[in-house]
């Protein structure tokens, strides 16, 4: 497996995103990257997990891109925090594994992995790696999933499985 060193196309708004989370702060580009399907998904699991019951109203207002809701930004800080761990071990230097994957229309699947990864490694050696899905709408690329598999929005949320890949 090789790595890409230099994002292209999407991979710059996924290389972005990821630096930007590894530093754990409430970074509003954090939110606005993502696409709509995801902002909504999360805020529902947000709001499930606060609340404890669902409620449509304030789970749109928070997944608004530019939402001035006055939970926004325990939310944000609460997200923030879960992914500056899940990703901590992209801390410092990142890339591609191998290359992207089309998954759909308009959509790519980017593996991100440490550069442990690079170079040849044996065949079924578990590599830990993150998965991410973009989406390009509206003229620019927008984060669709944070996973290999795509966000449902709902009362819970839940995950559609994307096509088995030859990886």
């Amino acid at each position: 497996m090789s790595m890409v060193g230099m994002p292209t196309h999407g991979m710059e708004t996924v290389f972005r995103w990821a630096r930007t989370a590894l530093a754990g702060r409430p970074d509003p580009s954090l939110w606005t990257t993502l696409d709509d399907r995801l902002r909504l998904a999360l805020a529902q699991e947000w709001v499930l997990g606060t609340l404890g019951a669902p409620d449509d109203d304030l789970a749109e207002d928070l997944a608004d891109e530019e939402t001035d809701n006055a939970r926004f930004s325990s939310m944000l800080d609460d997200l923030a925090s879960r992914w500056s761990s899940v990703y901590a071990d992209l801390r410092g230097e990142f890339g591609v594994l191998d290359r992207s994957y089309i998954v759909g229309v308009d959509m790519e699947l980017l593996i991100l992995a440490g550069p442990e990864y690079v170079g040849e490694s044996r065949a079924g050696t578990p590599i830990h790696a993150h998965c991410f899905i973009i989406r390009f709408e509206n003229d620019e690329w927008k984060i669709a999933a944070l996973a290999r598999r795509i966000p449902v929005p709902g009362w819970p949320p839940t995950e559609q499985t994307v096509p088995d890949l030859e990886l």
